[in-house]
């Protein structure tokens, strides 16, 4: 008796019907996920404008502040002005390091000029503090510190990203 079937087996109810239900139902679900998929790539847009909303205002608020160590009222003959290549080397390589970074949100604590037309940039995060130094004559160096554990490395923008990496990670 090979032609036999099992005893419970029930022959498939096949309908113009149901073959047309299912492929609407495929149909369907095909279009969910085409829906999901542009859902996706609206958030991931909108995430996109976001952070690039964030990069430029992050980038505005550095040539603010910046911009403000030029007010000539703030110096007189003992408290020097920044050295306008000093600005310039401060400006260019925070832009350059802030676009880098994918966090936006690490401000400095302080620009602040150093009194003999230098710049100083300092960032704190509990223990760590990261500074850059501009001199007068545009030479740069970075400085960080962990608790009581401080040195000075080469003043790049790859290494100032590395440091702002380090600087979140506390």
């Amino acid at each position: 008796m090979a032609d036999s079937v099992p005893y419970n087996y029930q022959k498939p109810f096949v309908t113009i019907a149901n073959v047309r239900a299912f492929s609407a139902a495929a149909g369907r679900s095909i279009e969910l996920e085409k829906i999901g998929e542009q859902k996706l790539r609206e958030t991931e847009d909108f995430r996109n404008s976001a952070l690039e909303e964030n990069k430029r205002k992050t980038e505005t608020d550095l040539l603010v502040y910046l911009a403000k160590l030029d007010d000539e009222s703030d110096y007189d003959e003992d408290f020097l002005k920044p050295s306008r290549l000093a600005t310039d080397t401060t400006r260019n390589i925070l832009l350059q390091a802030y676009r880098g970074v994918s966090d936006f949100s690490l401000m400095p604590k302080f620009i602040t000029p150093d009194g003999n037309g230098g710049i100083r940039v300092q960032w704190r995060n509990e223990e760590r503090e990261l500074r850059l130094i501009c001199s007068t004559d545009g030479a740069l160096k970075l400085y960080w510190q962990d608790g009581k554990i401080y040195d000075l490395e080469e003043p790049t923008v790859t290494n100032l990203i590395a440091r702002f990496e380090w600087l979140k990670d506390v």
